[in-house]
């Protein structure tokens, strides 16, 4: 962990917090539109809150409360992983999950400082122990801020199984090795192909 933690481009990562800060002041007009015809559309879709928060663990491993748009029916079990067609999930939920609106409201996490735009994906706290016990190197994905988007989420997407979150660990021990400017515009262009599938 030592000599990964050397090569981290710390310096860059310290630009881009307040490059991300700036990015989210121009663009929120556009958010805010969008945060209220959701919010509108969970609401008549399905009772409940409009937001969901969770504890997940950030960077070095310290809790934090994440904020997603509620995609699943009211006091859903959210322990565990997602599946495919999953009957916890409601009608707007399947919609913002595909589009990852569902994930917008974690700018707050970034004005909070909790998390970035790009980097390693949170897991939900309960899954940490597991993962740390069964997977080498685990806690490396730990050493910079968690992110919205990133590489393993463009190359493996969600995970369901210890062995599918070992091969997304490997995307994002690359990506902290390889932590760019041009790494990050990549990263992002690619997650726009994505979502537009």
């Amino acid at each position: 962990m030592p000599e990964l933690k050397e090569n981290i481009n710390f310096s860059y990562l310290h630009f881009r917090r307040y490059a991300e800060l700036f990015l989210i002041l121009i663009c929120s007009p556009v958010f805010l539109l969008v945060f209220v015809l959701t919010a509108i559309w969970i609401k008549i879709d399905s009772r409940g809150n409009v937001l969901f928060c969770q504890i997940r663990p950030g960077k070095d491993e310290q809790l934090f409360k994440i904020y997603k748009f509620r995609s699943m029916y009211q006091d859903s079990d959210s322990s565990f992983l997602t599946l495919n067609n999953d009957p916890r999930i409601t009608k707007s939920g399947r919609f913002i999950r595909k589009y990852r609106i569902d994930e917008l409201p974690q700018i707050f996490n970034i004005i909070k400082g909790d998390m970035s735009l790009i980097g390693p994906r949170p897991v939900p706290v309960n899954l940490l122990p597991l993962y740390k016990e069964h997977i080498n190197q685990y806690e490396m994905r730990h050493l910079i801020r968690p992110g919205i988007t990133g590489l393993a989420q463009i190359r493996q997407g969600y995970t369901s199984s210890i062995e599918q979150e070992r091969r997304k660990l490997k995307y994002d021990l690359l990506y902290i090795k390889s932590i760019s400017c041009k790494t990050d515009m990549a990263i992002l262009l690619q997650t726009i192909k994505v979502l537009k599938k």
